[in-house]
C-alpha cells in the first residue's frame, strides 16, 4: 500500500505546484508593467544548462543532439543524475564551508579528502537538504572518520559564538547568532591522537547546562545534562516548522541557477532584508518543504520553467531582481579553465605547494575536482577562484579585469596548449575552411557557425595562406580568437 501512496502523494504536490515560478514572476511583471525577454537561443541554453549544472561546456555531440530533438526534461534529469551536478554541488558547499587543508582553516590534506568524499556521496544519494545539515551539525568522532566533525574545525577560533555564527549564516542567511544560541555549541571540544593531524570531536560532559529556558525562535528549550546540547537546535533548526531553513536555501539555489538571490545578498538575510518578489520565495519555500527537502526537485523545478530558459537581452531596463530576462554572468574561474582545457584536449595539472603531505592530482583531474583551498593555479587566481577564507558568496569574484583580459590574449599557457592539441592535430578539415568554421564554433561557443562566419573564416584562411601561414595555424588563430570574445567568457 505504501508504495502506491508516496507516488500519488509526490504527484499531487507536483500538480499543486505546476508552474508556481512563472507565475508568481508574470505576475510581478504585469504588475509593473514589463514584458519578459523572449526565450534565448536553443544552441545557448544548452550552453547555459551544462555550465549551470556542471561546470562544463558541452561537447560538439551533446550540442547537436538538444538542437536536434530540444527536449528540456529529458536534458535537465540526465544533468542531475549525473556525477557532474554532484561535483558541482561539492564544489559550492566547499566554497561555503572553507575547505581548505592549510592556513586559516588548517584542516589539513586527510581530513579535506575525507570531507570532500563524505560531501560527494550525500549529494550523489539526494540526501534530504535537512537530513544533509543534521549530520553536518551532529557529528561527534575523528576528523577523519566521521568527515562532517570538519565543519567545527576551520580555523583557529573554534569558540561557541563562532560556531553558532556558522551556523546562523549558512542555514539561516543570518550575519550574527544570537548570543544565547551559544550554550547549544558549549561542550564541543577536541582531542588529539597519535595520529597525524587526527582529531576527535567530542562532548565535555563536565558542561553544565544554563539554568532556564532559551529561546529559539517562537519555541523555548531548556538543555538537560548528561545530552548533547547540540540536539536540540538541530531539531529546531532543521524542522519543517522552521520555514527560515528552507527559505534560506531556496534562495541560495535560486542565487546558484539565476544568477541572483530574491533576496541579495543571500547570505545576509537579516536586518529588513526584502525580497524582491516575496511571493516567489514564498513558493519555493513551499515546494522545498512539501517535497521532503528534496535538492534536486527544487533545482529541476527552477532549470525547467520559463524564467531559466529566458534571452539575456531586454528591451526594458527594469533591474535583476524582477526576472524578466536571464542574468548575464562571467563564467567562474574553474569553468574558464576547464572549458580551455576541454576544447584543446590538454589537461591542466595540479598539486599541492604545501609538503604536508604533497597532494598531486592525476592527470585530467579537471579544476572542479580540485576540492581544497590551497591548491591552486595562476590561472584559477587570476580569474576569482575564492580564498575559501571567509563562508561568504562574495568570496568568489566573477568581474572582468584586466589581467584576465591580458591573460587570454598573451598567456604562453594557452598558445601551449593550442600547438599541442591532440584535437587540433586529429581534425580532418583537409583544407576545408569552412568544416573548420563549424567544427570550431561548435566546439568553442558551443553552436553552429553562422554562413557570413563560415564565408569570413574562408576568406581570412585564403588571405593567410597567401602570407605562407598553415592551415593548421590558422585553425589555433580561429580559436585563440574565439576565446577572447565575450561569447565565450560569458554565460548568456
Amino acid at each position: 500500500m505504501k508504495r502506491f501512496i508516496i507516488p500519488f502523494l509526490l504527484l499531487l504536490c507536483q500538480t499543486a505546484f505546476a508552474g508556481g515560478i512563472d507565475k508568481c514572476i508574470a505576475d510581478r511583471l504585469a504588475k509593473e508593467g514589463i514584458t519578459p525577454s523572449a526565450p534565448t537561443d536553443p544552441a545557448l541554453l544548452v550552453r547555459r544548462y551544462y555550465l549551470v549544472v556542471t561546470d562544463r561546456i558541452p561537447t560538439e555531440a551533446q550540442t547537436r543532439s538538444f538542437l536536434k530533438n530540444p527536449d528540456r526534461a529529458a536534458l535537465v534529469d540526465s544533468l542531475l543524475a549525473s556525477d557532474g551536478f554532484s561535483q558541482h554541488l561539492v564544489l559550492k558547499w566547499g566554497d561555503l564551508l572553507r575547505i581548505k587543508s592549510e592556513f586559516p582553516s588548517c584542516m589539513w590534506p586527510n581530513a579535506v579528502q575525507a570531507f570532500n568524499k563524505w560531501l560527494l556521496e550525500e549529494f550523489r544519494a539526494n540526501t534530504p537538504y535537512d537530513r544533509f545539515v543534521r549530520e553536518l551539525l551532529s557529528g561527534t568522532g575523528s576528523n577523519f572518520r566521521v568527515p562532517q566533525t570538519n565543519f567545527y574545525r576551520a580555523g583557529s577560533d573554534r569558540s561557541t559564538r563562532k560556531f553558532a555564527s556558522d551556523a546562523a549564516l549558512l542555514f539561516l542567511g543570518l550575519r550574527q547568532a544570537p548570543a544565547e544560541w551559544e550554550p547549544f555549541f558549549s561542550q564541543i571540544k577536541f582531542k588529539s591522537t597519535k595520529e597525524w593531524k587526527e582529531e576527535i570531536l567530542c562532548m565535555d560532559a563536565d558542561v553544565l547546562p544554563p539554568a532556564g529556558a532559551i529561546r529559539l525562535g517562537d519555541k523555548s528549550v531548556t538543555l538537560r545534562e548528561g545530552t548533547d546540547f547540540r540536539g536540540p537546535f538541530v531539531n529546531w533548526l532543521c524542522s519543517k516548522e522552521n520555514r527560515d531553513f528552507a527559505r534560506a536555501f531556496a534562495n541560495r539555489f535560486w542565487f546558484w541557477l539565476m544568477g541572483r538571490g530574491i533576496i541579495d545578498p543571500v547570505d545576509d538575510l537579516g536586518g529588513g532584508a526584502q525580497a524582491s518578489n516575496p511571493e516567489l520565495l514564498v513558493y519555493l519555500t513551499d515546494s522545498f518543504i512539501a517535497s521532503g527537502f528534496d535538492v534536486r526537485a527544487l533545482a529541476r523545478e527552477i532549470l525547467l520553467s520559463d524564467a531559466f530558459a529566458r534571452s539575456t537581452v531586454y528591451s526594458q531596463p527594469c533591474g535583476d531582481g524582477l526576472f524578466s530576462h536571464y542574468i548575464q554572468s562571467r563564467l567562474t574561474a574553474e569553468q574558464i579553465c576547464d572549458a580551455i582545457c576541454d576544447i584543446t584536449g590538454v589537461p591542466d595539472c595540479y598539486s599541492s605547494r604545501a609538503p604536508e603531505p604533497f597532494t598531486n592530482f592525476p592527470a585530467g583531474t579537471r579544476a572542479v575536482e580540485v576540492c581544497d583551498g590551497t591548491i591552486t593555479t595562476p590561472q584559477l587566481d587570476i580569474f576569482g577562484r575564492p580564498s575559501r577564507d571567509v563562508p561568504l558568496e562574495s568570496g568568489r569574484d566573477n568581474s572582468v579585469n584586466s589581467k584576465q583580459i591580458l591573460y587570454l590574449l598573451n598567456s604562453t599557457d594557452i598558445q601551449s596548449k593550442l600547438r599541442k592539441s591532440p584535437w587540433l592535430d586529429a581534425a580532418g578539415w583537409h583544407g576545408d575552411a569552412r568544416a573548420m568554421a563549424r567544427d570550431i564554433y561548435l566546439r568553442v561557443l558551443s553552436r553552429p557557425a553562422t554562413s557570413a562566419e563560415q564565408d569570413a573564416v574562408a576568406a581570412w584562411t585564403a588571405s593567410a595562406a597567401t602570407k605562407g601561414i598553415g592551415f593548421r595555424t590558422a585553425a589555433e588563430s580561429l580559436v585563440w580568437a574565439l576565446l577572447n570574445t565575450d561569447e565565450f567568457l560569458f554565460l548568456n
